[in-house]
């Protein structure tokens, strides 16, 4: 795993603080999204952005 990528681990304890839904993770993107897609955070150094501005 690069120093840049997301662990897939987490995945099992996140979830969107938002709306309770589960996150998915689009490698391509750098960005974990909800199941319906409505909601993205953004990744930066491997950690997930889970607040907003």
């Amino acid at each position: 795993m690069k120093e840049n990528d997301f662990d897939r681990k987490w995945l099992d304890l996140l979830v969107c603080p938002k709306t309770g839904q589960e996150l998915t993770y689009d490698s391509k993107k750098k960005l974990l999204l909800t199941k319906d897609k409505k909601i993205s955070y953004a990744i930066k150094d491997g950690i997930p952005k889970l607040i907003d501005d």
